[in-house]
């Protein structure tokens, strides 16, 4: 009796066992789902001997899923075999649809705030159907996925040769630069899609007196146009220049192969191979949801863009608003801006041209260390002078884009060119940094500001902190800035 008695009870457990591991199998990989689901994230991955999808899975996916739970949205992991909807270039791939519509997460995946704010925004506002036009552009096609790369090359500083010309100048170094790629192909004309991936190729040549070329390489990805993943310095005779631009684009192409292909960052993916077969998201169980019940439209107001922004203050869980800090090695001195007040004004509201604004922070008491000695240091008058200059202001004269139309769910690179005051002096100052709109907490529309830039103290006739050149005398400063809607 007691012997039947266990033998039923494993049973049943062995059964309640496998009832949650079909269920919760079904779950990951979409085979079966509640027909009342209207929000969903859906995940495409590759299975294999594929170390990005794997990392992936295995380090993000399991943040991502607890993302999703907490916005209560259904999420699905769709391995794509060999097939797959047409627009699903590069896997890891995060989708998120409603009955609004679908939109394609453009972002790095090791970025859990962006893929919120995704989610947020793309649950309001889906993204549109325009493809992203490029022309005369570097293509490198691996599988179904494009990766692009816009060059720039600067003009000629230090002690440019005499007659240079700077049109022909650049014009010989890009042709230079194309013939150095072994993968990169230009392109007259391309319509990028969601799933195409982004680097940007600048290149900073100077001219020595004795006739030595310094050629500088930075490499940004299309996510983080503050920081860049790879910086290089090459030199030779300026009679060399031609195979220094062409050594150069081997060093970037080489650069850009192994960023996609290193699992730990964000800007790695494993692409889609050309050979695997189009299907509609239909074919594989993924329509747009029905409506929910109770059908909520957005607001009105989140149909467009404002053209008028004033700077928010940041939340709690949000990252200051600036970070300011010495280089390495004194880098143990480093503070942030509590609070401060700005605005933006896009004449165009979609379009970068003719943006103005301002920033101003009060650096009297706004500033801090987190140590109330070093806070009335850094107010006193041998730096910052707060009494005499109560305020520091930047200026925003002109925001420059790369042509393509700002909105919701898109990551926007800019140069910000103004005027910097600081301690009553005047500098003209420029900083590459990114703008992107989101839906806000309160479902609001938000403009995100992010951008990185240094300043000599000297300069401004500031002393500077205890140790070496040229570190004692720079300070770093890092701009997170989040502008909400001016109401009138």
């Amino acid at each position: 009796m007691t012997t039947n008695i266990m033998k039923r009870f494993y049973l049943m457990k062995v059964l309640v066992t496998l009832s949650v591991f079909l269920f919760a199998t079904a779950a990951v990989f979409g085979v079966s789902r509640a027909a009342s689901e209207s929000e969903q994230l859906v995940v495409f991955v590759q299975s294999g001997d594929r170390p990005v999808d794997k990392g992936f899975q295995r380090q993000r996916l399991p943040e991502v899923r607890r993302l999703a739970k907490a916005m209560g949205v259904s999420l699905h992991v769709v391995d794509i075999g060999n097939q797959a909807p047409a627009e699903v270039a590069l896997t890891p791939l995060i989708v998120f649809q409603n009955y609004r519509g679908r939109s394609v997460y453009q972002g790095r995946t090791t970025t859990i705030d962006r893929i919120r704010n995704f989610i947020r925004t793309a649950r309001y506002v889906p993204q549109g159907s325009d493809a992203n036009r490029r022309k005369d552009i570097p293509i490198w096609q691996k599988g179904r996925t494009r990766m692009w790369a816009p060059l720039k090359v600067a003009a000629v500083t230090g002690f440019p040769p005499g007659g240079y010309d700077h049109e022909k100048f650049v014009a010989a170094a890009l042709n230079d630069i194309k013939k150095g790629f072994k993968h990169f192909r230009i392109v007259p004309a391309a319509d990028l899609g969601r799933a195409d991936r982004g680097f940007y190729m600048d290149f900073y040549p100077w001219l020595s007196k004795d006739g030595t070329l310094y050629l500088s390489l930075a490499l940004f990805s299309q996510f983080h146009c503050k920081e860049p993943i790879y910086t290089e310095k090459i030199t030779g005779p300026w009679e060399n220049r031609r195979q220094l631009f062409r050594q150069a684009a081997v060093l970037m192409e080489t650069t850009v192969a192994r960023q996609v292909a290193d699992p730990q960052n964000g800007d790695s993916f494993d692409p889609v191979p050309a050979g695997v077969t189009a299907i509609s998201r239909e074919s594989i169980g993924f329509p747009l949801p029905s409506p929910p019940p109770q059908k909520q439209i957005a607001p009105a107001a989140l149909s467009k863009l404002p053209g008028d922004w004033i700077l928010d203050m940041p939340g709690p869980a949000d990252p200051p608003m600036v970070i300011f800090r010495f280089p390495a090695p004194l880098d143990n001195y480093a503070g942030e801006v509590i609070k401060a007040r700005g605005e933006l004004q896009l004449p165009q509201i979609t379009r970068l041209d003719g943006a103005r604004g301002f920033v101003e922070v009060d650096t009297g008491s706004a500033l801090t260390m987190g140590n109330p000695v070093l806070d009335e240091a850094i107010r006193g008058s041998i730096m910052l002078n707060s009494k005499t200059h109560p305020t520091s202001r930047f200026e925003i004269e002109s925001i420059s884009g790369d042509g393509q139309p700002i909105g919701y769910g898109n990551l926007s690179p800019a140069v910000i060119s103004g005027t910097f005051i600081l301690k009553g002096k005047r500098k003209p100052l420029a900083t590459r940094g990114e703008l992107e709109p989101i839906i806000g907490e309160d479902g609001l529309p938000r403009l995100l500001v992010r951008a990185a830039f240094q300043i000599n103290l000297l300069e401004f006739d500031i002393e500077g902190a205890d140790g070496p050149e040229p570190a004692r005398n720079t300070v770093l400063l890092d701009i997170n800035m989040a502008f909400k809607g001016k109401t009138r």
